[in-house]
């Protein structure tokens, strides 16, 4: 399945079966919020609660993951596309010296 045939599912499905009305400041808070979801996990294991369960690492990520693709078709723009140009970006910052290089 191709990113963008993704992220219209998701974002169709999330329409459909959402109660209220969503924009993108509604999708971007939910994306903060499954992040928020993950690194509390992260700090469980960190603290030493439970060892690292990679399938529940892994449904927290996708989580988030599914929020931003949600957020970016919101938003009109293509994700295959703000993905890729994000990466030559770096890509470029990382042939001149490093992340933090212009």
């Amino acid at each position: 399945m191709e990113m963008n045939e993704f992220a219209g599912m998701a974002h169709e499905r999330s329409a459909k079966h959402s109660k209220g009305s969503k924009d993108w400041e509604f999708y971007a808070i939910a994306l903060a919020g499954e992040c928020g979801e993950m690194l509390n996990y992260l700090k469980k294991v960190k603290r030493g609660d439970f060892p690292v369960d990679k399938e529940k690492l892994a449904e927290e990520t996708a989580d988030a993951i599914t929020y931003a693709f949600i957020l970016l078709k919101e938003l009109g723009v293509d994700p295959e596309k703000a993905i890729m140009e994000k990466y030559e970006k770096v890509n470029e910052r990382l042939k001149k010296g490093g992340f933090h290089s212009r």
